[in-house]
């Protein structure tokens, strides 16, 4: 898995990676004591979280190059929009779910961008919708699965990320 940071904003371009400021020393407390600090193999996930908001992912699959990264909660809440018509039809609610999260988690294939509205007023929602439809119209639930399997262990990864946050934080009395 390669991951490096993304942004929320749905209108970054995939070409331009942002970069964190780099990490200082260990913090120390006001009487020169050091505080805790996390496991070090979550030190960059973390700065793309505390920084940039979300991580990604670049991957192979089929031949095809992907990056995903992880959804602000506009993005999710979009998700719901989108679905709705879905709901209550059993499987097909849940492939619904699953293709509206893949279209709004996937920055690129093969360096080319999903479609999106034009225009510098494009709302969240019409955005999903035209995401969703093009993955849902021109690609195969196979590939879905595949990029939402990736999608889950990124927000996986994220998770631990925070965990360890928790615990390398928590109070010490």
């Amino acid at each position: 898995m390669s991951d490096t940071y993304g942004t929320y904003d749905p209108a970054d371009r995939p070409g331009r990676k942002a970069t964190a400021p780099e990490a200082t020393t260990a913090l120390k407390a006001e009487d020169g004591t050091e505080l805790p600090s996390f496991d070090p193999k979550f030190t960059e996930p973390f700065k793309g979280l505390l920084y940039l908001g979300s991580l990604t992912d670049t991957f192979s699959w089929l031949g095809h190059s992907f990056v995903i990264r992880t959804l602000g909660v506009d993005e999710l809440l979009a998700v719901a929009l989108v679905t709705k018509e879905y709901q209550g039809t059993g499987g097909g609610e849940q492939l619904a779910y699953a293709t509206a999260m893949v279209a709004l988690a996937t920055v690129s294939v093969d360096g080319e961008e999903l479609p999106s509205p034009i225009g510098e007023d494009q709302k969240l929602a019409e955005w999903a919708h035209r995401r969703f439809a093009y993955v849902k119209n021109n690609w195969f639930q196979y590939t879905i699965s595949h990029v939402f399997d990736r999608y889950l262990a990124l927000e996986d990864k994220a998770q631990q990320v925070v965990d360890a946050m928790g615990k390398a934080f928590a109070s010490t009395d």
